[in-house]
């Protein structure tokens, strides 16, 4: 008897528990299908975006070794004038200024009001210690040059939220590559 009475209880916790995982995995404030769909759609205007000349704003750079990752690059600068310049490797110890936003343009971090310890708001990593969008980005970068870098969610944090990141976030980031105090790091 009291196998077939723990029976329904068991089946309606099976049918309860599709309800109350969604509602654990949903803020109530995000409405996760609308802000994927916005976000995807901000990264493909971008990449239709002309200048101009009718030439792309965006340069599309997507690694090797992350085939399904890209992130959308516009060069601040003259790149002429950082063509000399070395680029960062995978593990190379680089100084760079940043600011990070959504695609609403609100700030979610940056380098220059957070605790910089190496002065003039200045962030020091090792490419490959970052997301794969911030990676790639500086790896295409020479010292000298200013990008703004969109990093879709594939390139970011993808379906997980990340403190107050969103799931499913299309990242903006404004990066200065300043210095490679280490070229290679063993």
């Amino acid at each position: 008897m009291k196998i077939t009475s723990a029976i329904p209880s068991a089946l309606a916790m099976l049918v309860l528990a599709p309800a109350f995982l969604s509602s654990c995995l949903k803020d109530d404030d995000i409405d996760y299908n609308e802000w994927e769909q916005r976000n995807t759609k901000f990264v493909a205007d971008k990449e239709m975006e002309r200048d101009g000349l009718g030439q792309p704003v965006y340069t599309r750079y997507a690694p090797a070794w992350a085939p399904d990752a890209f992130v959308l690059l516009k060069w601040e600068n003259d790149r002429f004038s950082t063509a000399s310049s070395l680029s960062p490797m995978d593990n190379s110890v680089v100084r760079v200024k940043y600011a990070l936003d959504n695609i609403d343009g609100t700030r979610i971090s940056d380098s220059y009001s957070a605790r910089a310890s190496y002065g003039d708001s200045i962030y020091q990593c090792r490419p490959n210690d970052n997301i794969v969008g911030f990676w790639a980005a500086l790896t295409q970068m020479k010292v000298g040059d200013k990008v703004t870098a969109i990093m879709p969610a594939v390139s970011a944090y993808g379906k997980v939220n990340n403190g107050t990141i969103p799931a499913y976030s299309t990242l903006v980031y404004t990066i200065e590559l300043v210095s490679i105090p280490r070229y290679e790091v063993p």
